[in-house]
């Protein structure tokens, strides 16, 4: 698959969640564009695909499913991607596969030796959204040291959410912010986005917003960890809260579950021509149709949005996907400057 340089990491996830990138081939670079080897172009049918010789390169078995010993007939429901934070392994099983939870975990562990736990994923709970954990092989503590762009993020993943697979997009958004900009991270959990922007960013003042006591604590001690500045953790309802700030000159909303709710909050918070970094999981089929309602909604309160970027981040489920968009003010009543 030919994609451009710029391009290239979140392509090449995504082929490998899908497991379709070929792994035992080195990914090759043309002329500002980057050659993925996949292994099943029939899938793929519709994109950029070309032939390409490709240099071999030593694999070491990193499949747990290669490994772990169940039903043949249980092989294909196996999950092929799961989230790594720090040296925990973070895995959803579909139901028939449960009976057989610790030995998938064990094998987990024997494909990937740094991994120190491995723990099953059984859905959300509570207030703060946070996953229901239960450790299926390793040592049982779900405390963990995260690395990602030279920053390090202490995470409890039984007490805050986190997700490893946006350490891309918090770059990304990192590069956009200018000298002297106020930055509203109105769901900050451990700080990823905020400390991404302090570390590698020029702005005035970054607010990390959380209602969740345990996320605001491990932020302030990354902010310790990390020796950044810049980062105000606050405790509250970011609905609550934001409105007692500086008016943002960008504002990160990564709450995918339910970020629509807040995003008139954002837009009464936040100067003209300011952007919000908005994040929603929707159904592929329809995400063209949720962004424009949303924006139509706005625009008949005459709160103006323009869509400057809308962009698949990485699968959710079968059907649906995490997306992100750039959203920019251009106008709104005067009565909620």
């Amino acid at each position: 698959m030919k994609v451009p340089r710029e391009e290239g990491e979140s392509t090449r996830k995504k082929l490998l969640e899908a497991g379709l990138l070929d792994i035992s081939l080195r990914i090759k670079g043309e002329e500002g564009y980057l050659l993925l080897p996949v292994g099943d172009p029939e899938a793929l049918e519709g994109f950029d695909l070309m032939l390409a010789d490709f240099e071999e390169r030593d694999v070491i078995e990193t499949d747990y499913r290669r490994l772990v010993e169940i039903p043949k007939d249980l092989m294909k429901l196996l999950p092929a991607s799961y989230d790594v934070v720090g040296d925990i392994a973070i895995v959803r099983l579909d139901d028939e596969l449960l009976t057989f939870r610790h030995s998938i975990g064990e094998a987990m562990r024997e494909a990937l030796p740094r991994l120190r736990t491995v723990a099953l994923d059984k859905g959300v709970q509570g207030e703060y959204r946070v996953r229901d954990l239960e450790v299926i092989s390793g040592e049982p503590s779900t405390i963990t040291l995260h690395t990602e762009f030279g920053l390090r993020f202490k995470v409890d993943v039984s007490k805050v959410y986190f997700n490893p697979r946006l350490a891309s997009e918090r770059r990304r958004v990192s590069t956009l912010v200018r000298k002297g900009e106020v930055v509203v991270d109105m769901f900050a959990g451990v700080g990823p986005f905020s400390l991404m922007i302090a570390k590698y960013a020029s702005a005035k003042e970054i607010y990390g917003i959380d209602m969740n006591p345990d996320a605001v604590a491990l932020m302030k001690e990354n902010i310790e960890i990390n020796k950044v500045e810049g980062v105000n953790p606050l405790l509250g309802d970011a609905r609550e809260v934001i409105g007692n700030l500086p008016p943002a000159d960008r504002i990160i909303m990564n709450l995918p579950h339910s970020a629509h709710e807040f995003l008139e909050v954002a837009t009464m918070n936040i100067n003209p021509m300011g952007t919000i970094h908005f994040y929603t999981i929707c159904e592929r089929e329809a995400i063209d149709g949720f962004v424009r309602n949303l924006v139509s909604e706005l625009r008949e309160k005459g709160i103006d949005l323009d869509l400057a970027r809308l962009e698949e981040l990485k699968t959710y489920s079968p059907t649906m996907s995490v997306y992100s968009a750039d959203l920019v003010l251009t106008h709104r009543p005067c009565s909620l400057v």
